[in-house]
């Protein structure tokens, strides 16, 4: 600082002593957003997969009809599933490959629920764990999902179920293996509820004020994958769903081929999520027109 004679003023001393208390505050920032990061990166997998709830969600009773099997995977994984089939008398003909959300068994007393709605509908539905969630043993990821599903669609062409007769049915985490499936084999449909547009989006929008869509190796890019499909499209969203963000569905809707449907789906919502777990199911009757158009045939 210049004392106006040409010469130079030191710095008051309050000055220099904000220069370090910003340094130090910044010092601080850094390590504390280091510290979230690697917390964040460090418990990735248990964050995405939540595996271990899914075990204790798990039911000891199948609604009546329902038929306990086991299903050959990869690398001699079995996987734990339940088929329940339509009322003879209300039988579409049509099959459900159901691929359930995180945190929850397909022996779950919520998703046995789905399943028998489903049902009731006039759909024949198998349903199953992935790889540790439930009642199948191994550990599950991105890659194991995947194979999971695939060993699930060609169970249903082993049992002689015409993929023209198959519909691929995936819920928020299963909307990725869906998505996936849906990429490399044919069916009558493609059905999400509750889906991302990937897992780095909806971590994003989870921790919307971290840069953590860069440290995910978690992926299920769905979006990519959309334009390729080619098969109907329905997508359902709960406009209030408080875990996957209403927009992520529109833009899957918005990246996928004709022909398709958007199913938006309001309020009231009973499960405590916004309807990010029982919209769809609570409202089956709305599926009716648009996946009787896409399919078609009157459900």
């Amino acid at each position: 600082m210049s004392d106006g004679k040409g010469g130079l003023q030191a710095a008051p001393r309050g000055w220099w002593r904000l220069q370090r208390v910003l340094a130090i505050l910044c010092v601080a920032g850094v390590l504390a957003l280091g510290t979230v990061l690697g917390w964040l990166k460090w418990h990735e997998h248990e964050l995405v997969f939540e595996s271990e709830v899914s075990r204790t969600e798990v039911s000891g009773l199948i609604p009546a009809g329902a038929e306990r099997v086991s299903i050959p995977g990869v690398a001699g994984a079995a996987l734990a599933a339940v088929i329940l089939r339509a009322d003879p008398s209300h039988d579409s003909g049509l099959w459900v490959l159901h691929l359930h959300g995180n945190a929850v068994s397909a022996f779950s007393a919520e998703q046995l629920e789905h399943v028998r709605r489903l049902a009731s509908f006039g759909l024949n539905v198998l349903s199953f764990d992935y790889r540790g969630y439930g009642l199948t043993p191994g550990v599950a990821s991105e890659a194991h999902m995947n194979e999971d599903a695939e060993a699930v669609y060609a169970e249903l062409r082993r049992r002689g179920i015409a993929a023209e007769r198959i519909i691929v049915w995936g819920h928020s985490l299963g909307s990725g293996p869906a998505v996936n499936l849906a990429a490399r084999h044919v069916a009558a449909a493609l059905v999400l509820f509750g889906a991302f547009t990937s897992v780095p989006d909806a971590a994003a929008d989870t921790y919307p004020y971290l840069p953590i869509r860069w440290l995910a190796s978690v992926h299920f890019d769905s979006l990519s994958l959309m334009p390729t499909l080619r098969m109907p499209v329905l997508i359902a969203h709960s406009k209030g769903d408080m875990t996957i963000p209403y927009h992520q569905g529109e833009r899957l809707f918005a990246a996928a081929r004709e022909p398709k449907r958007f199913l938006s789906l309001g309020p009231p919502y009973a499960d405590g999520f916004g309807g990010h777990v029982d919209g769809l199911y609570d409202h089956l009757d709305l599926l009716a027109p648009p996946l009787s158009a896409l399919v078609g045939q009157q459900l």
